[in-house]
């Protein structure tokens, strides 16, 4: 049985002049000297962007189409506690714009892992740029996948044709016209998300009963769970997991992402760009919590007949299809409105992805070929490659999506593959800016330990299927018809009566997973960075802690911890220099 709805023309032509308006903004800031164009012009917007268009970019890079899709499914499922976010971040965001970019722009570098050869050496520079490129393949891949599942949810376009669609549409307007494009087009596609939201919002909140209707239904259900303070690393979210997730999360994200780095170096002053990552804190607050409490008008308005219970109605077999369902079942009588709303969908997508694919080709040059070919690499020809690797960057993303669209969970996946390397690669970071001890080897073996550890336990997570159980769903109120087999709850339930069906299910026969891969995804990143840290400072002492320290004047350290050492009475060595100095290494120019 089909029940996949069709888009009207009007609702064919809002989402094709969505791209197609995406397109132009590309082409609109395509250099139009490109011989002349530089490397500084294309991969930093040439350090002149104004802070409206970069705050509104730092936003939709930082959340996404899995926002949209998986955080209300999350809610929707488990509760509200998942709001604690919008505590930690901003926390997070502040210590970022304190800690980790004043030394970026004292040190003049490009990139993120640029700073690491600075501090380490060409080694440690190589490898965490090795892992961001394969960390945001697989993230990417995570990203197209939400707005392929919202079109294909609505339309009788296969997930596969939207997929190659909308990964080609992106990757050619990033290639053409770089970082300033990129950043324009964030500010137009984060105006359709909130937009298709607040359109969702007036019919849904309208649908539930009203404000007070849906606060009775949450609360009855148990969903207003903010403050919940069980020390349980099995149950799914937690006040503390939560706390320590978003918290470590924006800083490793703002910190040492090059993805959001980049952004902040495209302004021309560290003010400029403190000011820029904080005023940011207010837009991502604002839809991190529409999509979260969405969750809750979602839950309002299907709570006697759960959609994935019934399915054979329905045709929705993951949460994550619930917000597409929700709008084709509402707005298909409004011309455009259908419409609308999935293009606000892909819009946090497209945001996400094109950033991912500008900074993935600025890793590239600036990190790999640059130091390989230097003088025999001109601007004209880094702009060239540059632009060629970004739309290549995107057809193996489309690649990579075939695959992700098996899975059950955005949100479970998306955390699992960004906390891998998160973690771990934030501890390194932490270690160089506010410690003035610590050598490559002991990096790098750190690195590896919490890399292992984290790829392990998530892999683990993933391939053993365990998953907390949600809070209780009704199907009470869905058709009943005789001898029908339902899904509720992840159990497949057989029965000749659906109202037996509630609490009559199969039995399943299934090992218990290792008590590592019940762990909740959510601490994986917390673990890595423990890890990594522990790792790297028994190694540190092991090894001789007084050697390899940079002096206590050094750029290399964050102001913060300056002004710690200034106020300490420790006594530095005067041949105390290390190996890979500020002052012994010419950084590439931009």
């Amino acid at each position: 049985m089909d029940h996949r709805a069709y888009l009207g023309v009007l609702d064919y032509f809002v989402v094709g002049l969505t791209l197609i308006i995406s397109t132009i903004i590309g082409l609109k800031f395509r250099s139009k000297n490109t011989k002349d164009e530089t490397s500084k012009e294309y991969l930093l917007a040439g350090k002149d962007m104004s802070m409206f268009p970069v705050v509104m970019s730092i936003t939709v890079t930082m959340l996404s189409g899995v926002t949209i899709l998986g955080q209300p499914a999350e809610t929707y499922r488990y509760g509200i506690q998942l709001l604690i976010v919008c505590v930690g971040f901003p926390i997070g965001t502040v210590l970022t714009s304190y800690i980790f970019l004043p030394v970026y722009f004292d040190c003049g570098v490009s990139t993120s892992y640029e700073f690491l050869e600075v501090r380490y050496g060409k080694i440690t520079r190589c490898t965490i740029s090795g892992l961001f490129l394969a960390q945001m393949i697989l993230f990417m891949s995570v990203v197209l996948y939400a707005p392929a599942l919202a079109l294909s949810a609505v339309t009788d376009f296969s997930l596969e044709v939207s997929i190659i669609i909308f990964g080609l549409v992106c990757s050619f307007y990033c290639a053409v016209g770089g970082l300033r494009a990129v950043i324009w087009t964030d500010v137009f596609q984060a105006g359709l998300m909130f937009l298709s939201l607040i359109v969702i919002y007036i019919k849904g909140i309208g649908e539930g009963g009203g404000v007070s209707e849906i606060y009775r239904k949450s609360a009855e259900s148990n969903r207003l769970n903010i403050f919940e303070f069980r020390e349980d690393f099995v149950k799914r979210y937690t006040f503390i997991n939560l706390f320590l997730r978003s918290v470590l999360g924006a800083m490793a994200y703002y910190g040492s992402s090059q993805i959001e780095v980049q952004r902040m170096l495209s302004l021309r002053s560290l003010n400029r760009a403190k000011s820029a990552l904080n005023w940011s804190i207010i837009p991502v607050a604002s839809l991190v919590t529409l999509c979260m409490v969405l969750g809750l008008v979602l839950y309002a308005i299907f709570d006697t007949c759960d959609p994935v219970a019934d399915q054979i109605h329905t045709g929705v077999t993951k949460y994550d299809q619930i917000v597409p369902y929700y709008i084709i079942t509402r707005f298909s009588s409004i011309p455009g409105l259908t419409g609308l709303c999935v293009a606000g969908i892909f819009s946090g997508s497209l945001s996400t992805l094109s950033s991912a694919l500008n900074s993935l080709s600025a890793v590239t040059v600036i990190d790999f070929l640059k130091p390989i070919f230097k003088s025999r690499l001109s601007e004209t020809k880094m702009v060239y490659i540059a632009k060629i690797l970004s739309f290549c960057y995107g057809i193996v993303c489309i690649c990579f999506t075939f695959v992700i669209s098996k899975v059950d969970s955005l949100v479970a996946v998306n955390n699992t593959v960004l906390a891998i390397v998160e973690g771990p690669v934030f501890a390194v970071f932490c270690i160089a800016v506010l410690c003035r001890k610590g050598s490559q080897k002991c990096i790098l073996f750190g690195l590896l330990f919490g890399v292992v550890i984290t790829a392990w336990i998530g892999c683990g997570i993933q391939i053993s299927g365990y998953s907390y159980p949600p809070l209780p769903l009704d199907a009470s109120g869905c058709p009943k018809p005789a001898n029908t087999t339902y899904l509720l709850q992840n159990s497949t339930i057989a029965c000749n009566n659906f109202t037996q069906c509630l609490s009559t299910s199969l039995p399943t026969i299934k090992n218990e997973p290792f008590f590592l891969y019940k762990v909740s995804f959510v601490w994986l990143s917390t673990i890595g960075f423990v890890a990594t840290l522990f790792v790297v400072f028994v190694t540190v002492i092991l090894t001789g802690w007084r050697h390899n320290a940079i002096p206590p004047t050094s750029k290399c350290l964050s102001p913060v911890a300056r002004f710690w050492i200034k106020g300490t009475n420790f006594e530095t060595q005067k041949n105390e220099q290390p190996k890979n100095s500020e002052e012994k290494i010419e950084l590439p120019a931009l």
